[in-house]
């Protein structure tokens, strides 16, 4: 029988404020969004900074600036130009927000959260929009997609930075009226979500202004051995997910230079030692593992009460184009209420 071992939950806490506490709690706000003010250019800018603020986080269903602005009696051009015709450069915003992030959550083991998120859009004007699978909707839509980087500590977690997906069909001959219509920079090129996810990470390990030991993503970066090798080179240790076809050998296979034959060039490429010892699918391991390697845990509460998964530690070495990549530890995990629900 598996090993048993049970991960401590933290409910959710009941909503206790008194009024007196979300007072306090707008003053603290203010207090927090004054601390942004020196990195605005123009002195108009601040009170419409305060302003789009409070709508963004006010309770209306559209948080577009007109419908803002009427719900809350602001002038509608005025904060239309603050978004619109009074640009303010990012860097230092983030520079700061990251700077407090690491004030208040920041902790040397933490983790940069890689993952997407879509939003979707009417009409197919908008910068980026195209059919994309949106997380919103559960299905693929016209959306906007982003690529975001989150941080999480023992403290708390929060939003890092994030940058726009532009659709390869974008940057096509039949879009650059729409390119120029919604601004999009001319030299820009298209990247893959991947290569989006590394450049947010480089600058912020660039800027030293948080602390983070770990990077946590899906598969769809895990999958790009590119990415994590970038992560690591950026002194990172990664905690991704992988395909179930990802090749894989359970030790390091030998490897070889074929003797020179007398004719023609000499070799110059390893191979495998022994040529049998081709590499398999990592979902094999579900077969070949015993049950001893297999550790049960219980990894929050779900709706329907404790989810228990059956977890497997594995060093494995990954294929790279037929020859031993770099050597891994890959968990499993099993679900106990479905069985067929495992990732790598």
């Amino acid at each position: 029988m598996p090993t048993t071992i049970v991960a401590a939950t933290c409910p959710v806490p009941p909503c206790n404020l008194a009024p007196r506490d979300l007072e306090a709690a707008v003053v603290e706000l203010a207090a927090y969004a004054d601390q942004f003010l020196p990195d605005f250019q123009r002195k108009d800018q601040a009170p419409w900074a305060h302003r789009y603020l409070q709508g963004l986080l006010s309770d209306h269903a559209r948080k577009s600036i007109e419908p803002m602005a009427l719900a809350h009696g602001f002038a509608v051009r005025s904060l239309q130009a603050f978004i619109a015709e009074s640009p303010w450069p990012i860097a230092p915003l983030l520079q700061r927000h990251q700077q407090l992030v690491d004030q208040s959550l920041g902790e040397d083991d933490a983790v940069l959260l890689i993952d997407e998120s879509g939003m979707p859009k009417q009409g197919v004007h908008s910068a980026a929009v195209a059919p994309q699978y949106c997380g919103a909707l559960g299905k693929v839509a016209n959306c906007q997609v982003g690529v975001f980087v989150g941080y999480a500590s023992r403290k708390g977690y929060t939003l890092l930075d994030g940058q726009l997906f532009v659709p390869e069909d974008w940057f096509a001959d039949d879009h650059a009226a729409l390119r120029e219509a919604v601004g999009l920079p001319p030299e820009l090129t298209f990247q893959t979500k991947p290569q989006l996810a590394i450049q947010l990470l480089r600058a912020l390990v660039e800027r030293k202004s948080v602390r983070a030991r770990w990077v946590a993503a899906d598969a769809l970066y895990g999958d790009s051995p590119a990415f994590r090798d970038d992560v690591a080179a950026l002194g990172l240790w990664y905690f991704t997910e992988i395909a179930c076809s990802t090749l894989i050998w359970r030790r390091q296979p030998a490897l070889i230079i074929p003797p020179w034959s007398g004719k023609g060039r000499k070799p110059s490429r390893k191979r495998l030692k022994t040529a049998s010892n081709r590499p398999y699918r990592v979902d094999e391991l579900l077969r070949r593992l015993p049950k001893t390697a297999w550790v049960r845990g219980t990894i929050k509460e779900g709706s329907k009460g404790p989810i228990v998964c059956d977890f497997a530690f594995v060093r494995i070495t990954e294929c790279r184009q037929g020859l031993p990549g770099p050597r891994l530890w890959l968990i499993i995990r099993r679900n106990l209420a479905d069985p067929t629900e495992v990732k790598f």
